[in-house]
């Protein structure tokens, strides 16, 4: 987060110019897909392939 939202914030001035616009809206796409990617797909991927599960709470003490 700290990195991809400078970057895309970054491309905004370069998005306005001819030559280099398209190359900006496509980075600035690409940069905030793959940080939502990153954050929401990603440990949703691991909990499925991994099987994670909740830890069970048990009533005894934990020492």
């Amino acid at each position: 987060m700290l990195t991809a939202a400078p970057a895309s914030l970054g491309m905004i001035p370069i998005a306005r110019e001819v030559f280099w616009g398209p190359m900006a809206y496509a980075m600035i796409g690409g940069i905030i897909s793959a940080t939502l990617l990153t954050l929401l797909f990603l440990p949703a991927l691991y909990v499925a392939w991994y099987k994670i599960q909740e830890p069970e709470h048990s009533e005894k003490p934990a020492h």
